[in-house]
């Protein structure tokens, strides 16, 4: 096994150490998964719900969700060159972990690039000490914006001997001699509310990595600001983009949203609400700001949608599913089979006309 990394300062005091796991604990053979979903059965002329859920598909569906998704960067927008973690993961985590970075601090209006710089050299680290590529979940930037580093399915080498049961939050920089931002806390509180229930368990703890390990970490201030992000709602600001565009990811979530929204002339929030739950796990590359809900009522900004693309009026619900999938992609001209996956080459057609200022 891989000797654990450990940053200190010119005192000797440890400020953050990463170690990889001993042993998978329980963890699934390795693999990417590719989070393309299709089609297979249950579905119906409209984008609605099914009239009968297919043999072992759950009835249950979850409440409304009341405050949009928090924006995460994929892994492709900052430039991921080396392997997403060693193992992949099954079941959500059962902790979260804050921890720091302890690279270079940057202040809250650095660029886009420079933050994308950031996430490389972290990636090198991990890379280079364990051969698994970045080692956190989630990085989160001075600015607020936050960059996914090891996706949430997959093993990292943030919180040694507990890689995987648990998942990180690391903060940009030194928190032991500077204070997190309020748009940092801010994310963060979105991005644990969010995960319950979804990539870690709904009474998975926060904790701080010095609460198991010999370490500084997550640094003083920022140790002294996890309750404020435990009990935070917390929101995030818009995805990270090309100045004065879409980043063209394939990944369709609240700032594409917005931009559709100013195109079309619907109210810009950048949240598409009342779309049917059934549909959610099957399209992966719908992300942030989809407000799904076991009672759909459809969406002003996707009927809006509908009839731009050509859509008859009777089909104009204002809800996404297969049959408004299919006619987006053969408007856009990209392969048509009803589903957005992650990196969606529909997505991506649609971000590039968007930047375009067109539909």
């Amino acid at each position: 096994m891989a000797e654990p990394y450990e940053i200190k300062d010119d005192t000797g005091i440890v400020l953050e150490v990463l170690a990889a796991d001993d042993e998978p604990q329980g963890d699934t053979a390795t693999g990417e998964v590719d989070g393309t979903v299709s089609e297979t059965g249950g579905q119906t002329p409209s984008d609605g719900e099914p009239t009968a859920a297919p043999v072992g598909e759950p009835t249950a569906a979850p409440e409304v969700e009341t405050q949009a998704a928090p924006s995460i960067a994929p892994r492709s927008s900052w430039g991921a060159r080396h392997p997403d973690g060693d193992l992949t993961l099954t079941g959500p985590a059962v902790e979260v972990f804050v921890h720091h970075s302890v690279t270079a601090q940057l202040s809250t209006d650095a660029s886009i690039a420079a933050e994308a710089e950031q996430m490389r050299a972290l990636e090198s680290v991990g890379q280079s000490r364990f051969g698994t590529g970045i080692s956190y979940n989630v990085v989160i930037f001075p600015s607020g914006r936050a960059y996914q580093g090891v996706s949430w399915n997959r093993r990292g080498t943030h919180t040694g001997g507990r890689n995987s049961t648990s998942r990180s939050i690391c903060f940009a920089g030194n928190y032991e001699t500077n204070t997190p931002t309020a748009a940092q806390i801010s994310t963060a509180a979105a991005i644990y509310r969010e995960g319950k229930d979804r990539w870690w368990t709904q009474g998975a703890p926060l904790r701080g990595h010095r609460d198991v390990s010999q370490t500084a970490c997550p640094g003083r201030h920022l140790y002294a600001r996890i309750d404020d992000i435990r009990t935070g709602s917390g929101s995030t600001p818009p995805s990270p983009g090309e100045p004065g565009g879409l980043v063209v990811d394939g990944f369709w979530g609240s700032s594409t949203t917005r931009r559709l929204q100013q195109e079309l002339g619907t109210t810009v929030d950048g949240v598409v609400s009342s779309q049917s739950v059934y549909w959610r796990d099957r399209n992966p590359g719908l992300t942030t700001g989809w407000q799904w809900v076991s009672d759909a009522d459809g969406s002003r900004v996707i009927a809006a949608l509908q009839a731009r693309i050509g859509m008859d009026p009777g089909q104009r619900d204002g809800k996404i599913g297969p049959q408004t999938i299919r006619a987006l992609q053969g408007h856009l001209g990209t392969p048509v089979d009803g589903v957005i996956s992650r990196e969606s080459r529909a997505v991506m057609a649609l971000q590039r006309r968007l930047n375009d200022g067109r539909v």
